[in-house]
């Protein structure tokens, strides 16, 4: 009797023994490709200081360590900054005495270059290890597979050492945490699925060959993904050149205070603004949420960037620009899928992977940031870890005098005490309106691209060619020339008919489809204006309401009288006074008006809740905050401000902090004097109440102490005098 011999391997165990006793070396290679790619690009973020100068708290190392941390999250990895509870921090950085605090940060935000990046790279690592395969002559029908499976395990380990690496101690109290395990893993789904269809594309293809329903719609993606690829080109420029104009028009011609990281920032993240300028061309609003609270309230904000607002901030050519990025980028994908299709089926298909892919990105391509912490002496606390701290004598306290809502440059700032603080804020394209627009503007495009294509002279499979008619005489049904040759040859000649000369019934059809083209897409155009007034409209906007800068309005004073134009700040001003001579009064959209001096314009908005108002010359200029459900009385706002303002600064001079009313609501006035960086004495007076429905709003001005008397403080008054609410 014979001893039976030793089992012979699963499938599963002789392919993973094939795939560990396989080319290592050359999988190595495959994936350098990618993994050098994260490293190029982290030390490229970390050359700039960013504003830091010649004191840096931040070193070279810790900057390419929080540069891999973000750029992992192209990966699906995370990004967190928590400070260690017990640290300190004082005016300029961490020490050993000051404010002792502790807090976590939360930022996510995909780089979707870097994510493009990688794949391409990832591709040609594996193109290349395909050629190294072929080279070695006939091979195991899984040996793409398992070459795949090598290079996505080596690509995967390489990605978490680096997450373990990205993970600094910034200053010896903010450790930054990159979620390595959850990059890894979006390293290995990637790598498997990238890798695999690379290096087991001939296998693919002969399973693809007897399945003609899935190679269609394996060949529709590829038509989505070619339009996509050069629809995003073409925004990207679009959106780089926007933002090359700001940066230029912020530090002049010649960039000077400019070390360039913002232009470097904006080309990791390309992809990302252009499909919110897609989005914004085809009707859809780019939307900024931000929610707080602390313990002197919470807060709620949503601002809105649409056509609409474009047109305001900038001009109404801006507004017929951006229709026409997104009429050309339509037509893109109309045309690509009508050359690349087969049939209608196919062509459709593409543009509903066109779609799908472009809502994905638009879900995937904005930014949220989270943050929460306390402070034991209510000192400021916000997710950029000190930026926003105190009043900063600049003409704001905090983000948001003393509640809580979006801070500078869309940082959370608040004022914090031991019972804590927690924010968060979330920007994107408002998928809603995206759905809806993106679904006119592609698919009328795709349905009206082969008929204009068809009238362009181009060939395409999916619109039947024009047949020129019968000549006089011959019989009905039958033509000529369709007489003389076999069914064969007829069908196959089909799309090469020539072209005939055009006649009074054909002139009539390219004036029809002509009309049918214009007014299909003015449906995309005209519906996104149509719910953009709509949406002013619910909103309660008139034609101030909705207008992104203030414009001159005739003074409408209240029925219940004026105050006396002798009247002081802190006495109680119950109504609107006539515009003085040398004044205008301006509506803002934000809810109210007043009068400033007539060479004075409305600057900017920061955080959507704070509007400067100045001169063209000179530092003296009003700011006017406007917080929603304050939750506390201005007093005791003032007082909380004041007692941090003192610590701040020692030169810090109290003028005047009392309760007040202001036009028959309870409110206080502070006024004050401190040094500014230059050595000069500044002068600042606050005139804060709280509206009926819980609204905060303050009036600040800020000028020279040595012109208060002369003039800063008469324009103050007369701010006060003509205020008026909505």
């Amino acid at each position: 009797m014979y001893a039976p011999g030793p089992a012979a391997p699963s499938p599963l165990g002789a392919f993973l023994g094939r795939t560990f006793r396989g080319d290592w070396a050359g999988a190595a290679r495959a994936a350098l490709w990618p993994v050098g790619l994260l490293l190029i690009s982290a030390v490229a973020l970390a050359i700039p200081s960013y504003g830091q100068d010649d004191d840096v708290v931040i070193g070279f190392g810790d900057r390419m360590q929080i540069a891999l941390a973000v750029l992992l999250q192209a990966l699906g990895g995370g990004f967190e900054a928590k400070t260690a509870t017990g640290s300190r921090y004082a005016d300029g950085g961490w020490s050993d005495f000051g404010t002792e605090l502790g807090g976590v940060g939360q930022l996510s935000l995909i780089p979707l270059t870097v994510t493009a990046l990688w794949i391409v790279a990832l591709i040609v690592g594996a193109r290349l290890m395909r050629t190294r395969i072929a080279a070695r002559g006939p091979q195991s029908p899984t040996a793409g597979l398992e070459a795949a499976v090598r290079v996505a395990l080596l690509v995967t380990g390489a990605v978490l050492l680096t997450g373990l690496f990205a993970r600094p101690t910034v200053a010896g109290a903010v450790k930054v945490s990159s979620s390595p395990v959850l990059a890894a893993l979006g390293a290995l789904l990637l790598g498997l699925a990238v890798a695999g269809g690379v290096l087991h594309r001939d296998d693919l293809a002969q399973w693809l060959a007897a399945r003609p329903a899935a190679r269609a719609v394996v060949r529709a993606t590829g038509t989505a993904l070619r339009a996509l690829t050069v629809v995003l080109a073409l925004c990207s420029v679009v959106a780089f050149v926007c933002v090359v104009r700001w940066d230029n028009a912020v530090h002049g011609s010649d960039y000077e205070g400019s070390d360039g990281s913002l232009l470097l920032v904006t080309l990791f993240l390309l992809p990302n603004l252009a499909v919110m300028a897609l989005g914004l061309s085809w009707g859809a609003p780019v939307e900024a949420e931000g929610t707080g609270s602390s313990p002197f309230g919470g807060g709620y904000e949503r601002e809105a960037f649409g056509l609409g607002e474009l047109g305001d901030v900038v001009n109404d050519w801006a507004v017929v620009g951006a229709l026409a990025l997104g009429l050309v980028s339509a037509l893109v994908v109309g045309v690509m899928a009508a050359r690349r299709s087969a049939d209608r089926r196919e062509q459709m298909t593409a543009a509903g992977v066109f779609f799908v892919l472009f809502l994905l990105l638009a879900g995937i391509g904005g930014f949220s940031a989270e943050a929460g912490g306390g402070t034991s002496d209510g000192s400021g606390y916000g997710s950029d870890y000190g930026s926003d701290y105190g009043s900063g004598f600049d003409g704001g306290y905090g983000s948001d005098y003393g509640s809580s809502g979006l801070g500078s440059g869309g940082d959370f700032g608040w004022w914090g005490t031991s019972d804590g603080v927690a924010g968060s804020v979330q920007v994107g394209l408002s998928l809603t309106e995206a759905l809806l627009f993106g679904l006119l503007w592609v698919f009328a495009a795709a349905f009206l691209a082969p008929y204009l294509m068809r009238m362009a002279g181009a060939r395409t499979h999916l619109v039947a060619p024009p047949v020129p008619p019968a000549p006089a005489g011959a019989p009905t049904g039958h033509l000529p020339f369709r007489t003389q040759v076999s069914d064969q040859t007829r069908t196959q000649a089909l799309p090469e008919v020539p072209s005939v000369p055009p006649v009074p019934g054909s002139r009539r059809r390219t004036l029809v489809w002509v009309v049918t083209i214009l007014v299909a897409f003015l449906v995309g155009g005209g519906a996104a204006a149509g719910v953009i007034v709509w949406q002013d409209h619910r909103s309660g906007g008139g034609s101030d309401k909705g207008a992104g800068q203030p414009r001159s309005a005739p003074t409408a004073d209240r029925e219940s009288g004026s105050s006396s134009p002798d009247a002081e700040p802190g006495d109680d001003i119950t109504a609107a006074a006539e515009v003085p001579g040398g004044y205008h009064r301006l509506n803002d959209p934000l809810g109210f008006s007043f009068a400033v001096p007539e060479v004075w314009t409305r600057e900017n908005v920061e955080d959507g809740t704070q509007v400067t108002y100045a001169g063209p010359t000179g530092m003296e200029h009003i700011k006017v905050g406007v917080i929603a459900d304050a939750g506390y009385t201005s007093y005791e706002n003032f007082l909380a401000l004041e007692e941090t303002a003192a610590k701040k600064d020692d030169d810090y001079r109290r003028v005047e902090l009392e309760e007040n009313t202001f036009q028959g609501h309870a409110g206080a006035v502070w006024e004050y004097t401190y040094t500014d960086e230059s050595g000069r004495t500044v002068h600042a007076a606050d005139q804060s109440y709280v509206a009926d429905d819980g609204t905060e709003y303050a009036i600040m001005i800020v000028g020279r102490d040595d012109i208060w008397e002369s003039g800063v403080a008469d324009t103050f008054r007369v701010a006060l005098e003509t205020w008026q609410t909505e």
